[in-house]
C-alpha cells in the first residue's frame, strides 16, 4: 500500500499533454513494480513510459495495455543491463544457450551440448575456453536473475542425471547483447554453421 501512495502523490501529471491520471492505472503500475521488488521508481518508469507509449500512439490516455507493454519492456531492459554486466564467458555461454534455442527444434539443452557450442564460440573470441565445470557454475548464475530456467535431470539408468538449461527471453536479442559487435557476431554465426554442432 506504501508503494501505491508513493507512486500516485509522486506520479506525472502531464494533464493536456495526454497523460491522464487515473486510479487503476497507477494501481496496476505499483503492482507490476511490487511484483518484483516493490520499487516505487521503477512503478513511475513504468507510468512515464505508459505515457510515451500512450502519445506515440496519439491516445489522449493511457490505458492498462500501455501500462503491461511498458511493464514488458522494463523487465527487457533490465534483462539487457544483466547480460552486458556478465564475464564475457559468462556472456559466450548465454550465447550459445540463445545459439541453439534459435536453431535447434527443441528449447532446453544438457550442460553437455551447451558446452560444446560454447567452446566455439569463446575459441572465436577469445582463442580458449573455460572447463565444463566452470561453465556449468556460470550457467547457474544466468537463473537469478532469470535469464534462463536450470534444471537437474534423471535421464534413467542409460544416461545418467545432467541439468538442463532453458532460456527465458528472445534468442535474437540475447545473442545480439552478449556478443555485440556485428562482425563478431558473423564470424562466429559462420564458424557455428560450419561445425558439426
Amino acid at each position: 500500500m506504501e508503494l501505491q501512495e508513493f507512486t500516485q502523490s509522486n506520479a506525472p501529471d502531464e494533464g493536456g499533454d495526454g497523460f491522464q491520471k487515473e486510479n487503476n492505472r497507477l494501481l496496476l503500475a505499483s503492482a507490476l513494480a511490487a511484483r518484483d521488488h516493490g520499487d516505487a521508481r521503477r512503478a513511475l518508469d513504468i507510468l512515464r513510459s505508459a505515457g510515451k507509449l500512450a502519445e506515440k500512439g496519439n491516445s489522449n490516455q493511457v490505458n492498462e495495455e500501455h501500462v503491461r507493454e511498458a511493464d514488458e519492456y522494463s523487465d527487457l531492459n533490465r534483462s539487457v543491463q544483466i547480460i552486458k554486466n556478465g564475464t564475457p564467458h559468462s556472456r559466450y555461454a548465454l550465447y550459445a544457450l540463445a545459439y541453439l534455442t534459435k536453431t535447434k527444434l527443441k528449447d532446453s539443452f544438457s550442460t553437455g551440448e551447451l558446452y560444446d557450442t560454447y567452446c566455439i564460440v569463446a575459441e572465436v573470441m577469445t582463442g580458449e575456453s573455460l572447463t565444463h565445470q566452470r561453465i556449468l557454475s556460470l550457467m547457474k548464475k544466468w537463473t537469478l536473475p532469470e535469464i534462463t530456467e536450470s534444471r537437474h535431470t534423471g535421464g534413467g539408468k542409460s544416461e545418467g542425471s545432467y541439468r538442463t538449461h532453458r532460456l527465458l527471453h528472445d534468442p535474437d536479442v540475447v545473442m545480439s547483447t552478449c556478443i555485440e559487435s556485428a562482425d563478431d557476431q558473423r564470424t562466429v554465426l559462420d564458424t557455428l554453421s560450419n561445425s558439426t554442432i
